[in-house]
């Protein structure tokens, strides 16, 4: 039987992930921890990887050294790859020091147990396992104003002050037109490089939790800060390589290309990703969005209008079709 819970973190943090195993199995759950479950003579990686895999759900405890942490990263990105989009809720991360988060887990709602003591803590801990709504236990108070004779039920005393004098009736504000900015060429051409480094992250975390298969071997060539290469081979044979880079066929800075071919072909490319409509702010298109299937993308992904995170999702989705 494939554990509930498998807790991935560092060694500054094991007093956290044993608190979280304890009051998981107070509540009947089953927990795969490294400090309790891998004896002596074990290899610790290739276990973490098993149960990473293997466990239900995932909670990666985040902190400032589980971010820098190389071993971190295969054992939550194996949990975000067998589910992306967040909809089986496989990786849960916590977070119990003040960290920065970038990347992938920037994009997944997490339980912040910064700052609370135990008994808030062990609450939202739990409450945020849970998948239910968070509706709270008592009525909210009435936000509008009770009818005369009629005051509003569940409602709280009102907590200015009350000189008996009439409120002035309230007045609708005037509408205010939003004014952008005018976008320089700086702002696009950071964004491009932004939205370039969020797509090889991303490859970065797909390919180990790939090699967790040991049919699979994976390589990820990083040929400069605007390049990359990745290569996946099944059994020895190379399935599938593509090549991803700032400067697309042209060489414009505002331009991301991807080819997918045994061998560079010069600037050949399969896909282009510039800069979409800038009227709702900066964003990526695809210019062909050719040989990708809407059934093969997530719900909700618009390939003529994407965030750097779904355009690294896109690529990934394109780079994988081989392996189908």
């Amino acid at each position: 039987m494939p554990a509930d819970y498998f807790i991935s973190y560092t060694a500054p943090d094991k007093a956290w992930a044993e608190w979280m195993a304890w009051v998981l199995e107070e509540t009947g759950a089953s927990v795969i921890l490294q400090a309790w479950d891998f004896g002596p003579g074990s290899n610790f990686v290739l276990e973490m990887q098993r149960a990473a895999a293997s466990a239900r759900r995932t909670l990666a405890v985040l902190s400032p050294d589980y971010l820098a942490s190389h071993f971190a990263a295969p054992e939550w990105a194996a949990a975000f790859a067998q589910d992306p989009e967040g909809a089986e809720r496989k990786l849960v991360p916590v977070r119990v020091r003040d960290c920065a988060l970038d990347g992938m887990l920037r994009t997944i709602v997490y339980i912040d147990l910064v700052g609370l003591d135990e008994a808030a803590a062990r609450k939202r801990f739990l409450e945020g396992l849970d998948a239910k709504r968070g509706k709270p236990d008592q009525a909210p108070p009435f936000p509008g104003a009770a009818s005369a004779g009629h005051p509003a039920e569940h409602s709280k005393p009102f907590p200015g002050p009350d000189d008996g004098v009439a409120a002035a009736p309230s007045r609708k504000a005037p509408y205010l037109p939003k004014i952008r900015g005018a976008v320089s060429d700086f702002d696009r051409s950071r964004f491009v490089k932004q939205a370039f480094g969020a797509i090889r992250d991303h490859f970065n975390s797909g390919l180990d939790a790939l090699a967790a298969n040991p049919a699979i071997e994976v390589d990820l060539t990083r040929r400069s800060d605007t390049e990359f290469v990745a290569e996946v081979f099944v059994n020895g044979k190379r399935a599938a390589r593509c090549r991803v880079w700032v400067g697309g066929m042209m060489g414009s800075s505002n331009e991301i290309g991807y080819y997918e071919g045994d061998r560079d072909m010069g600037n050949t490319l399969n896909e282009s990703l510039t800069i979409a409509d800038e009227r709702e702010g900066l964003a990526l298109t695809a210019l062909m969005n050719m040989g990708l299937g809407a059934s093969r993308l997530p719900p909700g992904l618009d390939p003529r209008r994407m965030s750097a995170e779904e355009a690294a999702e896109y690529l990934w989705r394109r780079f994988l079709w081989r392996l189908e």
